[in-house]
């Protein structure tokens, strides 16, 4: 995948793990109260991306803006749904939710989820070089959001191409998908990443996560940790708020 964008590293910035242990009250299995199975966010482009502005939007600025990928048969909108009152609040950056859906079929073996990696990466970086213009998205900070096989899709697009994107938020994830080399350019681009997961997560998950954290510590690749209230469950808005402040740079690495 070509490099779409024009990075500017900074080689002696030096990257050190954090932990973020935000205090969370309820579960997030279920969205806000009221909000249905709403999917028309935003503006609907023709290519059935829906992209959300925040408050205060202007092209007079850049914009920085999140990715947000679908769990298994579900769809961006779904994801986003979870966040949309909070980002309506806070804003900050856009919201970019591309069209499509993936199946447990998409991941049934290695060979395929490979494949489906290799499609939504082009999905993503189509959708971006189409309306980054248009909605003045500031292209060195673009990240990935995504829950169960959305974490999935946000943790190996991340690896796969590394000079695409700034961080990701990946919760619920195995965080299992390797490639090679892909570590020394995350850490030579200062990258984030913020692991976030169920307390009561599948062991499969835990240890999953687990590891992917030593690796990015052993890689000086920038990260924080959470877990939150539940099993198999989406980060509340607040501490995925925070999440999406760490991955595009808005706080400082502790």
């Amino acid at each position: 995948m070509p490099d779409r964008f024009d990075s500017r590293f900074q080689i002696s910035r030096r990257l050190l793990a954090g932990a973020l242990m935000l205090g969370v009250a309820g579960c997030a299995t279920a969205p806000p109260a009221g909000i249905g199975r709403r999917r028309d966010y935003g503006l609907l482009q023709d290519d059935g991306t829906r992209i959300v502005l925040p408050p205060g939007f202007s092209k007079d600025r850049q914009w920085p803006a999140v990715v947000f990928l679908p769990a298994t048969d579900g769809t961006a909108p779904d994801l986003y749904r979870y966040y949309a009152a909070q980002h309506e609040q806070r804003g900050g950056f856009v919201a970019v939710l591309p069209p499509g859906s993936s199946g447990a079929s998409d991941y049934s073996d290695g060979e395929r989820f490979a494949e489906t990696i290799a499609q939504w990466n082009d999905r993503v970086v189509e959708t971006l070089t189409r309306h980054e213009a248009r909605f003045a998205i500031e292209t060195g900070r673009v990240a990935l959001a995504g829950f169960s096989l959305g974490g999935d899709l946000s943790w190996a697009l991340s690896l796969s191409s590394p000079q695409a994107f700034c961080g990701a938020v990946v919760m619920g994830s195995r965080c299992g998908f390797r490639t090679r080399h892909s570590l020394d350019l995350l850490a030579f681009r200062g990258y984030r990443f913020a692991l976030l997961r169920g307390a009561d997560e599948a062991s499969a998950r835990v240890a999953g996560m687990a590891a992917a954290r030593r690796l990015l510590d052993e890689q000086g690749i920038a990260n924080i940790f959470g877990e939150v209230p539940g099993e198999h469950v989406r980060a509340p808005p607040e501490t995925f708020m925070g999440a999406v402040d760490f991955v595009l740079g808005t706080v400082p690495v502790a």
